[in-house]
């Protein structure tokens, strides 16, 4: 006589629940015999095969509805069903790559305000080339600006710090899809200092840009690039904080011809 087996045994065999087992049988998964009497399930070898191959394909992402007419598929019909499948899946591994690689730009972001925090400003290369115009109701920028929130630059002279332009930074070999006004700065060479800027979240937007007065000590300066790094609460307020990048020039001599600054501002 062949052995069967109760719904608590099944269900602990496959470490399923037994709501589950009578789920699959709703849907046509499984057709257990039952106990005229007492209507209990008795389930054969026949249904353990079944509830292996229902947890296999369950494995696999496919619904229900697809398992319980797998066996009446071509090989055909199974190849492209499972295609299908294997078409979801990369996809769905490509957006888990672009959330990963997302993620590790937000933390290298806090691990940057940490490192700036450590001087007032040390002498390193701007890492930016070009900076478009931004509006928020422009939706190509918008959808850029949300893909990396660091491309949100602010431009700046230190002679005029009040003169502020928003916008984003972009690749050289795209600065060709902007008409000339849009174009507020790109970078001609020469030293920049860079360090922490963190302003207000909320007016008057109170930054601690007077930190120029330390660079200034040391030499003359020219264009304000500001990357948001992150907006977050610090001593009970919100800020936004950005990796500054400050234009700098030796200390005028006699004689000396007037550096070529490297920014294009608009006229308000």
């Amino acid at each position: 006589m062949e052995k069967t087996f109760q719904i608590g045994e099944i269900a602990r065999f496959f470490d399923l629940a037994p709501s589950t087992l009578r789920y699959w049988e709703e849907c046509g998964i499984l057709a257990p015999d039952k106990n005229k009497e007492n209507q209990y399930r008795t389930y054969s070898v026949s249904d353990l095969m079944a509830i292996s191959d229902a947890v296999f394909y369950k494995s696999l992402g496919l619904p229900l509805k697809q398992i319980r007419d797998m066996e009446q598929t071509t090989p055909g019909q199974h190849r492209e069903l499972l295609e299908e499948k294997m078409g979801e899946l990369v996809a769905l591994q490509e957006q888990v790559r672009l959330r990963m690689e997302k993620l590790r730009c937000h933390l290298a972001a806090i691990d940057e305000v940490e490192r700036l925090r450590t001087r007032p400003y040390a002498i390193e290369d701007i890492d930016t080339e070009c900076i478009v115009s931004f509006d928020l109701i422009e939706q190509d920028k918008l959808r850029q600006y949300i893909g990396n929130p660091y491309l949100y630059s602010r431009v700046q002279h230190s002679c005029c710090l009040q003169q502020e332009h928003r916008g984003l930074t972009v690749p050289t070999e795209q600065l060709d899809q902007f008409p000339p006004e849009q174009i507020l700065w790109q970078n001609c060479g020469g030293t920049y200092a860079a360090c922490l800027m963190r302003e207000e979240h909320t007016q008057p937007y109170k930054n601690n840009l007077q930190q120029l007065a330390h660079i200034q000590k040391s030499y003359r300066t020219g264009a304000v690039i500001s990357r948001f790094l992150l907006c977050a609460r610090e001593d009970g307020e919100l800020y936004d904080f950005y990796k500054t990048f400050v234009e700098v020039f030796p200390k005028e001599r006699d004689g000396q011809a007037e550096p070529q600054y490297s920014i294009f501002l608009k006229e308000n």
